[in-house]
């Protein structure tokens, strides 16, 4: 007797697998026009669209969609033979929405000159008639379908990501697979840091209600530290769909002030940690007008002697650190400045401190030095965000190099009027060290040092339609060493040590680069709003200078007029005068005169 007769186990009977066949998806499913169509929807199919305002799930959404373009329907919908007035037809028991799907796909594919696949299906003879069975079969499909949980997702995503690079798949395949898991190729490639991330982040943000797909998780993640991530992060991601660039620009400005100021938290740490080993007490920046404490820099000792940082830690039991919110840097303090007997810089030592008139005093120079700490706050904080965004504004100039279609009309013009405009920060950027800018925006080290061999190979390599997003990225070196510098959000100073306006050329950088799809961080808008109201302050100073000119050419016209009109008048009144005197007699004598007898012979 054999092992399987010695079992007294229940026989396994062979289920109906049904037929195969295969479905044009546009000309045998025509969902909108069921009674032309070979092929409908079940009347007993689970699935149901509703008209109660209830989301329609017979609705393929875009990942299925796109998944199917790729690589196919790879789960075989199933059918049966319709009976009564449907007769002939074959009825979609299970797989709706993949059968949309690839109609879909396929109207896709010939609105872009490409072959569609047609859909493998299985027909299930034995279900004709039987509407309980199928029926039952369709919600067993639905309502027994277990959602595969986000850590499956991602393994298999990473493992995809993985072969995929390791094979060097072209970018056209690679967005491709992508699509067949429903992401972009973007996405597929931060799989492997996605993967890393903590479940609970994740069903954090699924129960915050943020929609990030899987960059923009794996980005997050690097930053859930720090406050209010979450909430700037949602917001930068609703200003890109707003923009609908498709660069997550305002998203990339958001990353980087993140990272910034988690940077700064990390050096706060640490610093702090350093002091506490040399036993140097720890503040939380002050309040200063509230506060006991006194930067050292504003204080000298009872005889007038500034305060260093070596020596009050020595000799005063206040000494003490805090840290500038703005820039994150060591700020060294007095805890009680009075009570160890120190003075503020520059104010009124006078023995009756208790008067109004002091404390009047006293009040005025306290609102000046914080007038003058919050301008400096201002400053280091603008300081650092300018930098920090220098870094996203290049990564934005790299990408617009990389362009390989044709430059745009503004582009060209841009170069050209630079280039024969001869200005002096051209020529000056020219003649210096111009290759580092160039090489980091056109992806090539060999043209650090602009070697002539290595531009002459770029050159040769080079199409010559992007000869100009060649051009435009030696520009683009010139604008941001010569005219995005540290200073240039405030204006350079002159040589006389006078702040300038903000240069019309960094202006006319940032609306460029905002023409293009550049988000502006906080700190350029700024810039921009700053520049307008230096231009608008500008104008208005010329009109008033021109209408005072106006004026005073005016006045001297009237002047002059007036002038010219009393000199007539006196000449006139001059005139009149002398037609009103007598002529004189012909003799020359004068009038009642006698004539002297003329006693000559």
């Amino acid at each position: 007797m054999t092992q399987a007769e010695q079992t007294p186990a229940a026989i396994a009977e062979e289920a109906d697998a049904g037929r195969l066949e295969w479905i044009d998806p546009l000309t045998d499913f025509l969902p909108d026009v069921p009674s032309e169509s070979r092929v409908i929807v079940d009347p007993f199919n689970h699935r149901k669209k509703r008209e109660d305002g209830e989301a329609d799930t017979t609705e393929p959404d875009p990942g299925l969609i796109a998944s199917v373009d790729a690589v196919g329907v790879q789960q075989a919908p199933v059918l049966r033979p319709q009976m009564g007035e449907h007769e002939g037809k074959l009825g979609i028991v299970m797989g709706q929405r993949r059968m949309k799907a690839a109609r879909a796909a396929a109207e896709r594919a010939v609105t872009e000159g490409r072959k569609y696949r047609k859909v493998r299906v299985i027909i299930r003879e034995d279900l004709t008639g039987v509407d309980d069975e199928a029926l039952a079969g369709s919600m067993v499909e639905n309502v027994h379908r277990a959602a595969a949980s986000v850590q499956d997702d991602l393994d298999a995503a990473q493992q995809l990501s993985i072969m995929v690079n390791a094979k060097r798949v072209p970018k056209a395949r690679k967005a491709q697979l992508a699509a067949a898991i429903g992401r972009t190729a973007e996405e597929l490639d931060a799989a492997p840091r996605v993967a890393k991330i903590a479940p609970k982040v994740i069903e954090g943000l699924w129960e915050a209600g943020a929609e990030f797909d899987w960059v923009e998780q794996a980005d997050y993640d690097e930053v859930q530290d720090v406050p209010n991530a979450l909430l700037k992060l949602e917001e930068a991601k609703q200003k890109d769909d707003a923009e609908a660039t498709g660069k997550r620009g305002a998203w990339r400005q958001a990353m980087q002030a993140l990272k910034a100021e988690k940077e700064k938290a990390e050096r706060i740490a640490a610093t702090t940690a350093e002091l506490t080993k040399k036993m140097i007490p720890v503040i939380g920046w002050p309040i200063w007008q509230y506060s006991t404490a006194r930067p050292l820099e504003e204080l000298e000792s009872a005889i007038g002697r500034p305060l260093t940082e070596a020596g009050h830690n020595e000799t005063c039991e206040g000494h003490a650190a805090t840290f500038d919110p703005a820039d994150g840097e060591v700020v060294w303090v007095c805890r009680e400045f009075k009570k160890h007997g120190h003075r503020i810089l520059g104010a009124a030592q006078n023995e009756d401190n208790g008067t109004e008139e002091t404390e009047e005093v006293d009040e005025k120079a306290e609102a000046e030095r914080e007038a003058a700490r919050e301008k400096a706050r201002r400053v280091k904080a603008n300081n650092a965000a300018w930098r920090s965004v220098r870094e996203v504004r290049q990564e934005f100039i790299t990408d617009m190099c990389q362009d390989k279609g044709e430059a745009p009309a503004d582009v060209k013009d841009l170069v050209m009027t630079t280039i024969l405009a001869g200005r002096y920060t051209y020529t000056h950027y020219v003649t210096g060290d111009y290759g580092r800018l160039l090489s980091a925006f056109l992806k090539d080290e060999s043209l650090k040092d602009t070697p002539a061999d290595a531009v002459a190979k770029l050159v040769k390599r080079t199409g010559v339609k992007r000869y100009w997003w060649l051009l435009f990225a030696h520009i683009a070196g010139m604008y941001e060493f010569e005219h995005m510098t540290d200073e240039a959000w405030r204006g350079k100073k002159d040589e006389f040590g006078r702040r300038k306006p903000i240069e019309g050329a960094t202006v006319e950088w940032l609306n460029f680069l905002k023409k293009h799809g550049y988000s502006l961080s906080e700190v350029e808008e700024e810039t921009l709003a700053t520049a307008q109201r230096q231009a608008e302050e500008k104008a208005k100073q010329d009109a008033e200078r021109k209408a005072q000119r106006e004026r005073w050419e005016r006045e001297r016209e009237e002047a002059r007029l007036k002038r010219e009109a009393e000199e007539t008048a006196v000449r006139e009144e001059e005139g009149r005068e002398s037609a009103d005197e007598p002529d004189a007699e012909p003799d020359g004598r004068e009038d009642g005169g006698e004539a002297e007898e003329d006693d000559s012979e």
